[in-house]
């Protein structure tokens, strides 16, 4: 099965020798454990590898001006956030078919974790896949390396439970959609306006992408493309 493309259309900019300029958000700081020794309070992981490209960027995320919309039933926070889906009821599966019509399909997330900084922007602390799992655990790959947690819904509320999160603490938060308004000027002082369309738990945000492998990105077979 072949692999789909890494592409997520981070506002279609990828920054070189710019930076990522945010206002202040509303969200607090998490508290994390993480076991890298690369992490730092100015880490902004958006550099491409390609350090000969002749286009500098530099983007606002406008944290001051985005809109949140609560995801208000178990149904839509289960499509968009848990890696299968199932009855409630009945915990029977209920099959997906988003990505391709002759395989079952399953949900993972690219996931990012912001943390406000003294100086009032904010910092991409960790970013991988993240997986919520049927079991009640959830799996966040950062650093190739696996964080792992529990997680039940309480209402319409996610509550996270591990020993790297929140001081080991329960994290209880809302799931939204989120669309935050994005400032680009170019390298030739052109200005651009866009606006970043993810997921929010808390201090993580997130892109859904379907596939149909669990905890990873993967699109149809080979026999099943364009089926």
């Amino acid at each position: 099965m072949k692999s789909l493309t890494f592409f997520f259309a981070l506002t279609a900019v990828v920054l070189t020798s710019g930076e990522v300029i945010a206002q202040s958000a509303s969200v607090g700081a998490v508290a994390t454990a993480f076991c890298d020794p690369l992490m730092s309070e100015d880490r902004i992981d958006l550099d491409d590898e390609n350090e000969d490209d002749e286009f500098e960027y530099t983007q606002t995320f406008r944290y001051d001006l985005e809109v949140a919309e609560q995801l208000t039933t178990r149904q839509q926070i289960m499509n968009v956030l848990f890696e299968e889906k199932w009855n409630y009821e009945t915990n029977e599966p209920i099959e997906r078919h988003e990505l391709c019509a002759a395989e079952e399909n399953y949900v993972v997330l690219w996931t990012k974790l912001l943390q406000p900084t003294d100086s009032g922007k904010m910092n991409i602390d960790a970013e991988g896949f993240m997986s919520i799992r049927k079991d009640g655990t959830f799996k966040f790959v950062f650093a190739e390396r696996p964080y792992l947690g529990t997680w039940k819904l309480d209402g319409v509320e996610m509550v996270l439970t591990a020993k790297w999160l929140n001081d080991g603490e329960p994290y209880r938060t809302p799931v939204e959609f989120v669309k935050t308004p994005v400032e680009t000027k170019d390298g030739n002082g052109d200005e651009y306006n866009t606006v970043d369309e993810m997921y929010r738990l808390g201090g993580f945000r997130f892109y859904r992408i379907p596939t149909t492998v669990k905890g990873g990105q993967q699109n149809c077979s080979c026999a099943n493309q364009g089926g």
